[in-house]
C-alpha cells in the first residue's frame, strides 16, 4: 500500500500526474464491503502551497455481494471526486478538507480512493429481475410471510388455528397465528 502514499513535502507537486490500477489485492487488504475489482484510478494534484488539491478519477468495474441472493454481482463504477489537503499539527478530517501532520508530510490515498469508489455505489446492489441464484431464491421463498392482497385466498387451518394462504399451488405454508389475531381486528373495521 506504500504505492499510495504521496509525499506533501516534495516540490513539484502542483500539476503532477499518479495512475494506480487496482485489483483484487487492493480489496483483500482495504477489507470492505468491495470483494475483488478493476478499476483504474487517475489522481492529478491541481495546485500545490497551502492547500493541496487532489482530483480522483477512478473507472472500472467491482464485484460485491448482491443483497438479495448473496452471489456476486459486478458493477460498472465511473466516479470523480474532489480532496482537499493542507499540512497542520495533527490529523485532522474537516469534511471538505483534510489535515495531515507536517512532521510526517505523507498523504496515504488508498482509503480515500477506497471510499470514492464505495459512495458511488448504488443504495442497493441487486441483480436484474430474474438473475438472482436460483437456490436462494427458493430458500427466501420459504421464509417469506403472506400479505393480504396477494393473489391467492386466505382460508382458516383448523389443525393449527393459524391462517394460510394459497396462491393457486398445492402446497399451503401456515403463518403464524398472532398474524390471524391482527387480521381478525382488520376485518372487523
Amino acid at each position: 500500500m506504500d504505492t499510495y502514499k504521496i509525499d506533501l513535502l516534495s516540490s513539484g507537486l502542483g500539476g503532477k500526474t499518479f495512475e494506480y490500477e487496482i485489483g483484487d489485492d487492493f480489496f483483500a487488504d482495504i477489507d470492505g464491503l468491495i470483494q475483488r475489482g478493476n478499476i483504474h484510478s487517475t489522481v492529478v494534484c491541481r495546485s500545490a502551497g497551502e492547500v493541496f488539491k487532489f482530483q480522483i478519477h477512478s473507472v472500472g468495474t467491482i464485484i460485491v455481494p448482491c443483497d438479495r441472493c448473496l452471489a456476486d454481482l459486478e458493477l460498472r463504477i465511473e466516479t470523480t471526486n474532489d480532496l482537499n489537503v493542507k499540512l497542520g499539527d495533527e490529523y485532522a478530517d474537516e469534511g471538505d478538507c483534510v489535515i495531515v501532520p507536517e512532521a510526517n508530510g505523507y498523504l496515504d490515498l488508498a482509503q480515500f480512493i477506497y471510499e470514492f469508489i464505495a459512495l458511488s455505489m448504488p443504495m442497493t446492489c441487486c441483480h436484474e429481475p430474474g438473475r438472482c441464484d436460483d437456490t436462494m431464491m427458493r430458500e427466501l421463498s420459504k421464509h417469506q410471510s403472506t400479505r393480504s392482497g396477494d393473489e391467492g385466498e386466505e382460508c382458516e387451518d383448523s389443525e393449527n388455528g393459524g391462517v394460510q394462504a394459497s396462491a393457486g399451488e398445492d402446497s399451503v405454508e401456515p403463518v403464524d397465528s398472532r398474524w390471524a389475531a391482527l387480521k381478525q381486528l382488520k376485518n372487523k373495521q
